[in-house]
């Protein structure tokens, strides 16, 4: 008989949640409210499908501050786009050997090995496949101990790139015999002489391309546009302010030239010294990447935009929940028990109404600490005041109904009577608390990452906005913009549309007459 009865109360309560339902899309408020909220969870959901980056993370993917790839095709102007020279950075194969080139007396050997080299890729992700290149003296004595790493390629666009970016890794093995100099060499257009953008350069009292000592690890040695400084000083002049502009003035065919040169040592047993080299990598970047552009640290503002909505929405709808989950409780003790309990509630209630929301926010979240859990956490127990006093007035006239003292004289408890009795007939203001507490904790949410106070290991709508607030032109891009914040307004909008929608069903005073 319980059984039963469960199943039939189970599928009564189907029946009326599939009747609201209807009636939710039968309002033209309801239904284009559920459309944009049915399409922002997709999004949200489908995040790590739609975004092809790590929106925080995946940094250098382009140039800074990029505009998007449409923007020259349909406003004009001259733009450049990345371009990776190196095909198999990571010598996943012997392919990028036909690049290699050894001095003719075959004093030093160039050859691929299944070694496995620096142990993450060009992400920085741990990465264990084999592969690297191995160069190896076999003749110590000769005057001419050279490898050399050439590359020419076209460059066709029509504004220079943003940066240039030569890196490897490297591991040196009895170098302390037989030091190797590193010497980097850009031909442009041209019969003009090369530009050397790398030799045996001091950078902090020590010469960075002369090695002289075996490695206890894999390192880096670079050549960066974007490092400025001592390097453009050193070799393009203290004129120069746009070192990619200097290096590739105009469209042509350009070369890239890496010479790795050995000093010679008669004394050196050959095949003693070894120079291996992974992570090999020369980049051009862009002017403009993916379909919202770079923001200052090079990160796709599309990845963002996708995954900042999945932590917009997470935010709003858990301290929706937090808030709505306190109020009520909060409100059915102070409404049922009364006396000194409704008392000390609503006093704290009071107390807690009168301090500025967002202010509190501000110092409680610069003491605890700006982290996801301490932004929900806060956010929901300090919006939980309105709703309170909202349950608590309609437990004060339920509580004097007749079905309620039946229930207490035929000697209901009073977790009995709220569980059974009173909490069925709160439902409906919870329901539309729900839907028009959201936009509350997202803005809540979007006004303190705005002013900084967000986890920097996720990405929001707000931290965006906050970023192109700070950064010096991120106002003019408003590709960056406005997308984040007619996300926040379409989401809210539409919990809020539901809310008034869920409102008109459930308040039997503002039925339409039909």
């Amino acid at each position: 008989m319980s059984k039963t009865l469960t199943i039939s109360k189970t599928r009564y309560r189907l029946q009326q949640f599939k009747k609201v339902l209807v009636q939710i899309f039968s309002s033209k408020r309801g239904a284009f409210g559920i459309i944009i909220l049915v399409a922002a969870a997709i999004i949200a959901l489908a995040a790590p499908l739609i975004a092809p980056y790590d929106p925080v993370n995946d940094k250098d993917l382009a140039g800074r501050f990029c505009a998007p790839i449409w923007y020259p095709k349909i406003f004009g102007g001259a733009y450049s786009e990345n371009m990776e020279l190196v095909s198999d950075p990571l010598f996943d194969s012997p392919k990028e050997l036909q690049y290699w080139h050894a001095s003719p007396s075959g004093s030093v050997q160039v050859s691929w090995v299944n070694f496995t080299g620096y142990n993450k890729d060009l992400n920085g992700r741990l990465y264990n496949k084999p592969g690297c290149i191995l160069l190896n003296l076999t003749e110590p004595s000769d005057q001419n101990l050279t490898a050399v790493y050439s590359l020419s390629f076209n460059y066709s666009y029509t504004a220079p790139p943003k940066r240039f970016r030569l890196s490897f890794y490297y591991l040196a093995k009895a170098v302390e015999n037989s030091p190797v100099n590193v010497t980097v060499r850009l031909y442009q257009p041209g019969n003009k002489p090369p530009l050397v953008i790398l030799d045996s350069y001091k950078e902090s009292g020590r010469l960075i391309a002369h090695i002289d000592e075996t490695s206890k690890s894999w390192t880096l040695l670079k050549v960066d546009s974007q490092a400025g400084g001592a390097w453009r000083e050193e070799y393009l002049g203290e004129n120069v302010q746009t070192p990619a502009r200097y290096m590739f003035p105009r469209s042509g065919v350009y070369k890239i030239e890496v010479e790795i040169k050995f000093t010679p040592n008669a004394n050196l047993e050959p095949g003693r010294v070894m120079f291996l080299i992974d992570n090999f990598r020369i980049k051009l970047y862009g002017s403009v990447f993916g379909l919202l552009g770079t923001d200052q640290e090079g990160r796709d503002v599309f990845s963002q935009l996708i995954w900042g909505s999945r932590l917009s929405l997470f935010v709003g709808v858990l301290c929706a929940i937090v808030s709505v989950a306190l109020g009520l409780i909060f409100g059915l003790l102070a409404g049922y028990i009364g006396g000194a309990v409704d008392e000390i509630i609503m006093r704290m209630t009071d107390v807690l109404l009168t301090i500025p929301g967002l202010p509190l926010l501000i110092v409680l979240m610069a003491v605890l600490g700006a982290s996801l859990f301490n932004l929900i956490i806060l956010i929901g127990f300090l919006g939980w005041m309105g709703f309170a006093r909202t349950v608590r007035s309609m437990v004060l006239s339920l509580k004097e109904r007749p079905f309620v003292e039946a229930a207490r004289a035929a000697g209901a408890t009073t977790g009995y009577i709220l569980v059974r009795h009173i909490i069925p007939n709160v439902m409906t203001l919870v329901y539309v608390a729900l839907a028009t507490s959201v936009p509350g904790a997202i803005l809540a949410e979007a006004a303190l990452s705005f002013l900084g106070l967000y986890d920097p290991n996720v990405m929001t709508w707000g931290r965006m906005l906050h970023d192109v607030e700070t950064s010096p032109v991120g106002v003019k891009m408003w590709w960056w913009a406005v997308p984040p914040g007619m996300g926040i307004a379409i989401v809210s909008l539409s919990f809020i549309l539901m809310g008034y929608a869920l409102d008109e069903i459930l308040n039997p005073r503002l039925r339409e007459r039909r």
